[in-house]
């Protein structure tokens, strides 16, 4: 597939996982925990398909592996991964949780666009 493809895949997920995480953290419901799993598996899809289509993975001489800049994406991707127990037991709600989300996401979208280490 084209990169211009695995990035509306990627904006999709990124969209449906800020939709189910307020909704999420207002109300807890099963339909919210399906979307924002769905959004999880867009977000990686894409993800790893704009990353393969820019050849980003790097083989040095003894060296192989993701940038540093993508792993701690991943680890962002986690942390929204287990969002959805703090949203389930109610360790974070309320302006505290937009906060965080709003936080993280941002701190994705910096990494994203400037990839800068």
């Amino acid at each position: 597939m084209d990169y211009s493809v695995y990035k509306i895949i990627h904006y999709v997920g990124i969209f449906t996982l800020m939709l189910s995480l307020g909704s999420l953290f207002t109300k807890y419901n099963k339909s919210a925990v399906i979307g924002h799993g769905v959004a999880l598996l867009l977000i990686i899809l894409g993800g790893f398909g704009m990353q393969a289509r820019m050849k980003t993975f790097y083989v040095a001489e003894f060296e192989t592996g993701f940038p540093n800049w993508m792993i701690v994406k991943l680890v962002i991707w986690i942390i929204f991964g287990g969002s959805v127990v703090l949203a389930k037991r109610g360790i974070l709600k309320g302006a505290a949780a937009w906060i965080v989300m709003i936080g993280l996401a941002s701190v994705a979208a910096y990494l994203g666009l400037t990839k800068p280490f």
